[in-house]
């Protein structure tokens, strides 16, 4: 009888292990109800990046039960210099800054977390928990990747009409200048006609940027790009001058300027507006800022009489 109820009572006991392993993972829990404990993530940078640019997140929690650890989950992972990062003033709440084990009798801490783009094709996840001993809480943000920015300064470009006139190219910054001259087919010439994004042309004394596409611009070209074109009366000339690579997605996506046309015309000094390019073109379906410098008759050698200019600053995708 005693062995029997010894029997029993071992087999009881091993039930019950069972059943406290079924949260568990190779020692450590793994399925944890929800802490009362107060845990903010708030984004302190842009949503956004290109490779190398820094996202920074703020990591504040507070708990009326010791903090076990600050666990980040990452679905693509950071470049060099992603992880936690204490604030100057703040003490270190971890142990270690790779598992993020928190130091004991731990109650509140204010850290940050830096996540550094490393891909240019996938945008991430970001899961955010804080563990204590009353369970956890978990928040998740998502961030996006982004081309990189180039400018080009004081562009001058020449027109005479609207079959005289001269082009741009973000792909490589390049005005061509006389776009008559690329008309004939040629390898070179394809790579040309490929490449420009846009014409300035001159109308009855009315300054405009047009695609190649646009019938506004009398060309045989086999090649002419769609490129796409809004004005942007919200944006500041300090606001141009202080792009990055987040602020210029995030203007030209709340401006809508996909959804722009293939012409704008009436152009003055001042004016600041946004395009995205072809997919066709050389540098596909990117976006950018232009701002109007200068616009006013004068003479060119390659163009008889007198003539248009147009200077510009351009801020483009690669």
């Amino acid at each position: 009888m005693k062995m029997r109820n010894f029997y029993i009572i071992l087999s009881l006991a091993f039930l019950l292990g069972m059943a406290s392993c079924d949260n568990v993972d190779e020692g450590y829990r793994i399925d944890y109800g929800e802490s009362t404990a107060q845990f903010t993530v708030t984004l302190l940078t842009a949503d956004r990046g290109a490779v190398g640019d820094t996202i920074i997140y703020a990591l504040q929690a507070t708990s009326d039960a010791n903090i076990k650890s600050m666990v980040v989950n990452n679905s693509v992972s950071g470049g060099t210099g992603t992880g936690y990062v204490i604030p100057g003033g703040e003490t270190d709440p971890l142990i270690d800054h790779v598992y993020g084990t928190i130091q004991p009798n731990t109650k509140a801490f204010n850290i940050r977390y830096y996540y550094v783009v490393s891909q240019d094709t996938l945008d991430a996840t970001i899961n955010f928990i804080m563990i204590d001993e009353l369970g956890k809480k978990e928040t998740t943000h998502e961030l996006y990747t982004v081309p990189s920015i180039v400018s080009y300064d004081s562009l001058v470009l020449f027109c005479k009409s609207q079959s005289l006139a001269d082009g741009f190219s973000t792909s490589d910054g390049m005005v061509y200048h006389n776009l008559q001259e690329y008309e004939e087919v040629s390898e070179i010439n394809k790579a040309v006609q490929e490449a420009l994004d846009m014409v300035f042309i001159v109308d009855n004394g009315i300054g405009m940027l047009v695609a190649p596409y646009s019938g506004i611009f009398y060309s045989s070209m086999a090649i002419k790009n769609k490129t796409l074109f809004k004005l942007t009366p919200d944006v500041s000339s300090s606001d141009f001058d202080n792009l990055t690579n987040a602020t210029l997605s995030i203007i030209t996506e709340e401006n809508e300027v996909k959804k722009g046309s293939t012409s704008i015309d009436s152009l003055k000094v001042g004016d600041i507006l946004g395009y995205r390019t072809d997919l066709a073109s050389t540098n596909p379906y990117h976006f950018g800022l232009i701002r109007i410098n200068a616009i006013h008759p004068t003479n060119v050698e390659y163009y008889d009489g007198v003539s248009y200019m147009i200077e510009m600053d351009v801020v483009t995708q690669k």
